[in-house]
């Protein structure tokens, strides 16, 4: 696996021309929000392309991830997820995707109806559901060693390695050993990572830098926790009736808890080294 990151002093205008392969490019915008990756929008004359170029070593992991998980889920849910191109500058791994249309979640939810907030709540757990219950061999799902696979232990690692000390003594109290990992999980399903159209339909769930083998309860928590309070129930409902099981409103509020202190100090960390304002 590779052991080199970007920076950003690096000449990524290079990188993106080589990358596109004679596309002409119109613009190329640096996107000051990434917090992994350093990320570029490129217009060009077949349309707008996303390139992300993680900024370490666990970060290029996770592009990887991001990568074989994506190419094996893409049509196995009824939902449009991310088709990406992994390629690779000095043996650094970055990802390349075709832009899709749209608008996150997260630029929406605090502006919907009520009757849309049931559409869209109805769509993420059905989306969840498809996921949590698809049939998979491990085998065919990463391809590249040492990248993460369980949720739980790819978690460890970040915590580890990307909180401050003080921030990470919560982690130490949280007991995982009553859940199997028993299912594929998205990992990091946020607002940010479901695109809406117009009409507020998910028109795509991206980002899989999370995904591999866990429980259900992390998804359903990790979504629930950073939408509108007005969500919860229509996700919750939707995702019992679909199932035809009863959730644990104990280990989802436990969760929840534990994906608030995950952001807090991965904020806090991102602050002290300049990225997050």
């Amino acid at each position: 696996m590779v052991g080199k990151f970007f920076s950003l002093d690096e000449n990524f205008n290079n990188i993106i021309e080589k990358s596109l392969q004679g596309r002409e490019i119109k613009n190329i915008n640096f996107i000051s929000t990434g917090w992994t990756n350093i990320v570029y929008e490129v217009e060009t004359n077949d349309g707008n392309y996303y390139f992300r170029f993680p900024r370490d070593d666990f970060w290029i992991r996770t592009i990887v991830k991001d990568c074989e998980f994506s190419k094996y889920i893409y049509g196995k849910t009824d939902y449009n997820t991310v088709q990406l191109v992994q390629l690779s500058n000095e043996n650094r791994a970055f990802s390349m995707h075709k832009k899709i249309e749209g608008k996150a979640l997260s630029e929406k939810m605090n502006d919907m109806s009520l009757e849309e907030i049931k559409q869209v709540s109805k769509e993420i757990a059905e989306f969840m559901c498809q996921l949590h219950n698809l049939k998979y061999d491990k085998n065919e799902i990463f391809t590249t060693n040492n990248i993460g696979l369980n949720l739980v232990d790819f978690l460890d690692e970040l915590i580890v390695k990307h909180l401050h000390s003080e921030d990470k003594v919560f982690w130490k109290y949280f007991d995982f050993t009553k859940k199997e990992n028993n299912c594929l999980v998205h990992g990091d399903l946020n607002p940010g990572n479901i695109i809406v159209d117009e009409n507020n339909h998910i028109s795509a769930i991206i980002d899989f830098g999370f995904a591999g083998f866990g429980n259900k309860y992390f998804d359903i928590a990790r979504i629930i926790g950073r939408l509108p309070v007005e969500f919860k129930n229509e996700i919750i409902n939707n995702y019992e009736r679909m199932s035809n099981q009863k959730l644990d409103y104990k280990i989802l509020d436990t969760e929840i808890d534990l994906w608030n202190k995950i952001d807090s100090g991965y904020i806090n960390y991102m602050r002290g080294i300049g990225i997050y304002e």
